[in-house]
This record gives C-alpha cells, structure tokens and sequence, in this order.
C-alpha cells in the first residue's frame, strides 16, 4: 500500500489517462495490488502443497519467519522491478513482465520454503532398519 501511493502520488507513475484523478489511479492500482497478491498466494500455496505430498513433508512444520520475509520480499521487489523494466525497454509493455514475475514469484518462493522443509525434516530410519527380522512394527 505505501509502494502503491509512492508511485500514484509522489512518482506519478500512472497511465496517461488518469494524470491528475490521483485516487482514481490509487484505487485501481490497489485494486490490481490485491488482484495479484491474491494470485500469487494461491499459486504458492497450491505449490507448497503439491510439493509437501510429493516429498512426504506432511509433518515438517513451515519457518514462519521465511514465509513472512518472502512475502514481502515479493509485494517490495515487484513495483521497483516493474519500474525498472519500464524506463529500460520502451520497445515492449511491461506485461510481459508482470506476467513472468507472477508465473515465477510462487514457484521461486514455494521451492525455497520446500527446501528448507526438507532441510529442516527429523532424520528417519534407513528402510533396512524397519524390514530387519524380529523387528515388531513388521
């Protein structure tokens, strides 16, 4: 929200139509804010889930403070990058862009939540230890 009114307000960073209804600009780019936070955070989570069945991670308790730095990590890197690539490449929209940040954003942020799931995963048995004979969980 604050990245949003540094870019309506102080940047004036908008579409050439909405030069001088400021809210109006603010408005529909919170609304877009939302829009893709929305997106993202189902992305990730459909992700992280998919990858925590597939690598058996069901029990592995998630690092809260990793997940709260990407997120933000994500809100805070987008606009900055967004600008960027616009005042560099004039040739193409930024869509582009913003469409790759938003396909690539949970797919980065879910494989390094996996990862440290899986670094942060208890040692288990060796598979022999379980068949071993006179074992009673057999």
């Amino acid at each position: 929200m604050l990245s949003n009114a540094v870019a309506v307000y102080w940047l004036h960073d908008v579409d050439a139509d909405l030069v001088g209804k400021w809210n109006l600009a603010y408005q529909q780019l919170t609304l877009e804010f939302l829009i893709f936070s929305i997106v993202v955070a189902s992305c990730f989570l459909l992700l992280t889930w998919i990858g925590r069945v597939v690598f058996r991670l069901g029990q592995v308790t998630v690092n809260s403070r990793l997940g709260l730095f990407l997120g933000a990590a994500v809100v805070c890197l987008q606009y900055p990058a967004e600008f960027a690539v616009r005042k560099l490449i004039t040739t193409h929209s930024s869509d582009t862009f913003l469409l790759a940040y938003l396909l690539l954003s949970p797919v980065c942020c879910a494989a390094i939540i996996l990862l440290d799931s899986h670094k942060r995963r208890p040692a288990t048995k060796l598979v022999g230890e379980y068949m071993a004979p006179g074992n009673p969980r057999l």
